[in-house]
């Protein structure tokens, strides 16, 4: 319920913003309105489902039982999961989830709040750098494309460290834009900035390491550059000596330091430094150097996440930098623009290039460059609105530079509804062969098409504010049937959430231990350790040795396994092959309610 009203405020609100009178009026001279706009459609667009979908295999599980050890154990220093030291991720993602299982509940909602609260965080602090980088119009319309693109959506519901780098490193950026913001051309920061910047990066460094203060400053550095140079050129190391000094670095690394370093040596200490070992070799130099997990791709790979996690906004996603670049060439840039597109070119760089070089890639990577692709994103579309873009000319020679930039739109709202037509059409296939049932799911696809259609009949008739308003409207609603109903009804199929659901109390209660590497799932919603054992003989023994045994095989290996069973030993619930492979709970039998293999119309 509450989701629904959400969605329907943020639609009233979001589709009278752009009417010309009431926007002069009120939005654009109220931030308080626009920041009720922003968390309004961010919430609407997050909320709904947020505890009812399980947790998705493999990283929110884990991040969860890590957080549910160290508050059983209550030591918040060195993480641990399954029994084991954990070295992949710092603490920073298992605080905030404390803190959310404390208020509510040891459950999906408990460990993924905190990473709503911080998104929604994330979406205010991308507001408030475009207010200041480029004027009301461009901060309302910069909070807007991040609330509403669907890796907010899916980043922004996770029980991951991502929330936590994400809010940090746009925190640091919203105050290094705040101080060029005061200091007009200079580009020299105060200690006051330099203090809450080097607090920011410190959280960072807790939230996913070296990363969150590395590449925030090599982004400023960059930034500052481009900027001194256009206002005051100096040729030679004194350029760069100077314009790094301005930064203030000894500042900022040593409040980092302050934040971060304390952890850091508790958890090397309490470890004889295997912690740090670890995650600074393997799970940083490492991953850099290396693909691992699988998790690999070409240079193109980011592009097309981008491609992706920006949509509905990558329709124009190729329109943006020909925007900036045309801006840029035909010095048509006022200094908030130059401002502007100078800071959302580099830091956006920083983040997408280091990890295009980078051996293992993920999605979640560049979601720190977001903040600043949707500052860029808004650029274009509130020039767009009030009819100030030119570069189209360029490429539609033929025609005026108010009907090119047209035509632009109008591919798109194309490429809007071809996207749709593909929910349509791809999404019940993918139900049907992984969650039966699920196939009218592909009706979702229907939205997009009719906002395509919505738009461009708006557009035509010289509406254009109210074109882009209606996108966003239906950005969120479209993100809130994503995560509240289609993720919902899918996540029911993968995981171990569902196998341990059905269990009675009685059948939960036991050891647990799982033939190969136990998932992560499986660890969380038993709440208990699950031992790893190498093979189906291993199981067998494990069995064998103890009458509260709870054994899970994958359903691929109850072929080899079932006629090795001793008598009485049956099988409590089994999970049937969908996104991810079949499981099966094994045990011995101790009520009427558990079925016996002579019993039992499994086909093997």
């Amino acid at each position: 319920m509450y989701g629904l009203t959400g969605i329907a405020a943020a639609s009233t609100l979001l589709l009278r913003s752009f009417h010309p009178l009431w926007a002069t009026l009120v939005i654009f001279r109220s931030p308080s309105i626009a920041i009720l706009i922003i968390v309004i459609s961010a919430t609407a667009a997050l909320l709904p489902g947020l505890g009812t979908a399980p947790l998705w295999d493999e990283d929110e599980p884990k991040n969860a039982a890590c957080t549910l050890a160290m508050l059983d154990s209550s030591n918040w220093v060195v993480p641990t999961y399954n029994g084991t030291l954990r070295v992949e991720k710092p603490p920073l993602v298992n605080w905030v989830q404390i803190v959310g299982v404390s208020f509510f509940g040891r459950n999906e909602f408990g460990v993924r709040i905190g990473s709503a609260c911080l998104t929604v965080g994330t979406c205010l602090l991308t507001w408030w750098t475009g207010r200041l980088l480029a004027g009301p119009l461009v901060g309302l319309l910069s909070g807007l494309v991040m609330s509403t693109c669907i890796w907010t959506g899916v980043g922004g519901r996770a029980a991951t460290p991502d929330a936590s780098l994400v809010f940090c490193t746009t925190l640091a950026a919203a105050i290094y834009v705040h101080a060029i913001h005061q200091r007009g051309a200079l580009t020299i920061i105060t200690r006051r900035h330099a203090l809450g910047i080097g607090l920011a990066c410190g959280l960072a460094i807790l939230a996913k390491g070296p990363v969150g203060i590395v590449l925030p400053m090599l982004a400023f550095l960059l930034t500052a550059l481009v900027l001194r140079q256009k206002s005051t050129p100096i040729d030679g190391r004194s350029w760069l000596y100077t314009t790094a000094v301005s930064l203030r670095p000894l500042t900022i690394v040593s409040v980092a330091t302050l934040v971060a370093l304390p952890w850091y040596l508790l958890v090397g200490l309490r470890t004889n430094g295997q912690w740090i070992t670890d995650f600074l070799l393997i799970h940083n130099a490492g991953r850099f150097a290396a693909p691992m997990e699988g998790h690999s791709g070409s240079f193109l790979y980011y592009p097309m996440v981008l491609a992706i996690g920006m949509f509905p906004w990558s329709i124009i996603l190729l329109a943006i930098p020909a925007h900036a670049l045309f801006l840029w060439r035909t010095k048509r840039l006022t200094s908030s623009h130059y401002r502007a597109i100078t800071f959302a070119g580099c830091w956006a760089l920083v983040w997408v290039g280091t990890f295009s070089l980078a051996g293992t890639k993920l999605p979640g990577y560049i979601w720190p460059a977001y903040p600043a692709i949707s500052i860029a994103t808004a650029l274009y579309v509130a020039d767009w609105i009030c009819g100030h873009t030119g570069w189209e000319k360029v490429v539609f020679r033929n025609m005026t530079s108010d009907k090119a930039a047209s035509v632009v739109m109008h591919i798109g709202w194309l490429s809007l509804a071809i996207v749709g037509i593909c929910f349509i059409g791809g999404l019940p296939v993918i139900s049907h062969q992984f969650a039966p049932g699920n196939e009218w799911l592909g009706l979702l696809g229907g939205l997009p098409v009719l906002t395509a259609a919505a738009c461009f009949i708006l557009q035509s008739r010289g509406k254009r504010g109210l074109a882009v308003s209606t996108l966003i409207s239906s950005s969120v609603l479209f993100l809130a049937l994503l995560g509240g109903v289609a993720a919902v009804r899918l996540a029911h199929h993968q995981g171990a959430a569902n196998l341990i659901a059905e269990l009675s109390p009685e059948q939960r209660t036991g050891v647990w231990a799982s033939v190969k590497t136990p998932r992560p799932s499986l660890v969380f919603y038993t709440g208990e350790p699950v031992e790893k054992l190498s093979d189906i003989h291993a199981g067998i023994r494990y069995l064998r040795a103890t009458s509260f045994a709870r054994l899970v095989v994958r359903s691929d290996d109850l072929p080899g396994i079932l006629p090795l069973l001793p008598p009485g030993f049956e099988i409590l619930n089994e999970k049937p092959r969908s996104f991810d492979s079949g499981l099966a709970v094994i045990a011995k039998a101790h009520s009427e309610n558990t079925r016996s293999l002579a019993q039992s119309s499994h086909p093997y």
